[in-house]
């Protein structure tokens, strides 16, 4: 899996690069800026391209602008030029879904030479300042056009792109449209809002009070593993980076790292750390996470025992598991050992097993309840 950002006017591609994102994506708009990308030894990932600066909107019917066809032949030429993996089709306020059909049919040959990945974003339209679904939201939509299109390509060059903060602003459910788009999935547009409006910031920004996420990303990332998303992590953050001085960009960029840094660790990585041969896999906590990973993992990843501070607990067995003392632990060779807490109060138990000279990892179970 690849992560990397949307390229914004005034960020330092050599920052990004400093701060682990090689892979920048892109605005049609800003191929200007390719040269200085690439002289930082970073890659350009992608080109976006707006539907909705190739349409006529107004009537209704959003046909094609006379300079449709040449503005996207040079997108895709320029794809090609830079060594782009993919180009993404926008299409926020566009509503008839022929439009993009229409448009491919007169760029057909172009396509075809160009052969890099088209992945069609879910969009929506806006009437006075109110969002709603067109026929870009879904991906029920979205796949059937994909499909429509590859089969006029006679192969498979067209997938789907969901932006999170689209499918917010819509109140759908993410978790189904991630597991509907199925193997069309290629990439993944990472940005947060209020539910209220199209504001392209950070994840875990906004709560709808009481803490609750506006944005639900836990189960988010959850339902990517799940879906075996082998694509790329784009931070669509332009509301951030616009907005915010220069000066603070690279902790910025150095925050959206640890985002990527986490989600891969807790969740995307998670079956590489729990498949480790030759090793006995111990959960530290016998209550409701050692449970919760249980119902997830214990068939196919089972514990050899639970370990927990509960003095009345050891010796007896719960699940199906013996559960021990935690100096038990000692007992199994430090390189047989694949130790996980299991428990809420990670920083506790972390530091005693830090005194005990005990190496883990911390199980965080809500991405995949």
């Amino acid at each position: 899996m690849k992560s990397g950002i949307q390229y914004v006017n005034g960020i330092s591609a050599k920052e990004a690069a400093e701060c682990g994102f090689n892979n920048i994506e892109l605005r049609f708009e800003d191929i200007k800026n390719a040269g200085e990308i690439l002289s930082c030894g970073c890659s350009i990932s992608g080109i976006c391209v707006s539907l909705k600066e190739m349409t006529e909107s107004g009537s209704g019917k959003d046909g094609l602008r006379e300079d449709a066809k040449q503005r996207f032949a040079e997108a895709l030429e320029q794809s090609v030029r830079l060594g782009a993996d993919y180009i993404v089709i926008e299409t926020e306020y566009v509503g008839n879904e022929t439009a993009l059909v229409q448009l491919a049919e007169k760029c057909l040959e172009d396509i075809i030479k160009a052969g890099v990945n088209i992945y069609i974003e879910n969009g929506f339209i806006s009437v006075e300042g109110r969002f709603y679904h067109s026929g870009y939201s879904e991906a029920s939509l979205l796949k059937k056009t994909a499909v429509r299109l590859n089969e006029l390509c006679a192969r498979d060059i067209f997938g789907i792109c969901i932006n999170i903060g689209h499918a917010n602003l819509l109140g759908i459910n993410i978790r189904d449209m991630i597991a509907e788009s199925g193997s069309m999935l290629g990439l993944v547009h990472i940005n947060d809002n209020d539910g209220l409006r199209d504001q392209h910031q950070m994840p875990y920004t906004f709560t709808t009070g009481r803490g609750i996420l506006s944005t639900d990303w836990y189960h988010i990332v959850g339902s990517l593993f799940r879906a075996d998303f082998r694509g790329s992590l784009v931070f669509d953050t332009k509301g951030n980076m616009k907005r915010t001085p220069a000066q603070l960009h690279r902790v910025m960029l150095e925050l959206m790292r640890a985002v990527i840094d986490e989600w891969e660790d807790s969740c995307l990585k998670l079956e590489d750390y729990l498949s480790q041969p030759g090793k006995h896999i111990i959960l530290f906590g016998a209550g409701k996470m050692a449970q919760n990973y249980m119902e997830a993992w214990g068939e196919k990843y089972r514990p050899s025992f639970l370990a927990d501070n509960n003095s009345k607990m050891w010796g007896t067995e719960t699940m199906g598991l013996p559960v021990k003392s935690p100096e038990e632990i000692l007992d199994v060779p430090e390189d047989e050992r694949n130790v996980w807490i299991c428990n809420q109060y990670y920083d506790a138990i972390g530091q005693q097993l830090d005194k005990m000279g005990v190496k883990y990892r911390c199980y965080r179970d809500h991405y995949f309840l």
